[in-house]
C-alpha cells in the first residue's frame, strides 16, 4: 500500500472511532434521536458487537432506551466497542 493510501486508510478509521464516540456521546447526554440515528449509520458488525455488550450489561433483561440509565448503558457499551477496536480490550 502506498503512502497516501496509508494516510487514507488511517485517517478513515479515525474518523469512524469519532463518530463512534460521538452517538456515545448522544445517550450520555440524553439526546436519544441523535444517537439512534448515530447508531444505525455505524458498520453491522460494530452493531451487533454493541447490542451484544448490552445484552451482556443488562443480564438480557430488556432496556428501554428512552430511560436515563439504559442511556448510559448504551452510551457504556458503545464506548467499550470503541475500545475494543482500537486493540484496548480483548473482544
Amino acid at each position: 500500500m502506498s503512502p497516501e493510501g496509508m494516510c487514507y486508510a488511517m485517517t478513515q478509521y479515525v474518523k469512524a472511532l469519532k463518530h463512534q464516540v460521538a452517538v456515545a456521546e448522544a445517550f450520555f447526554l440524553g439526546r436519544l434521536g441523535e444517537g439512534l440515528e448515530g447508531l444505525l449509520q455505524l458498520p453491522e458488525d460494530v452493531r451487533l458487537k454493541i447490542d451484544r455488550l448490552i445484552e451482556e450489561a443488562s443480564c438480557g433483561a430488556v432496556i428501554d432506551p428512552t430511560e436515563r440509565e439504559s442511556q448510559s448503558l448504551i452510551a457504556a457499551a458503545i464506548m467499550r466497542s470503541v475500545e475494543e477496536r482500537m486493540g484496548m480490550h480483548e473482544p
